[in-house]
């Protein structure tokens, strides 16, 4: 199960209007920064609650953390439980920069 996105898929899948979901803890967005445009429910709120949030399994979404471990796990989970289009960003936002 591949559930890593590079870079440059990255940027092709915002074109095409995929939503990205920040897990990072808000104190960490006013440290970084956050990536606009994008929503913030923070791991692991947004594993334990995940069909309350996304009750539709074929959302896209792309998930980023920092360096890609919340975000790896938080897609992996998803992906486990029927979600086929969940990706991470491999290395996090810090791979982006």
């Amino acid at each position: 199960m591949n559930y890593h996105i590079d870079n440059n898929k990255f940027y092709q899948l915002i074109e095409r209007g995929w939503q990205v979901i920040d897990v990072r803890d808000p104190y960490e967005l006013k440290s970084y920064g956050k990536y606009e445009p994008s929503l913030n429910i923070p791991y692991p709120k947004i594993i334990t609650n995940r069909e309350t949030y996304f009750p539709e399994n074929d959302v896209k979404l792309i998930i980023v953390c920092n360096y890609g471990n919340r975000s790896g796990l938080t897609a992996r989970n998803f992906q486990q439980h029927g979600y086929e289009n969940v990706f991470s960003l491999e290395h996090g936002l810090q791979g982006l920069l």
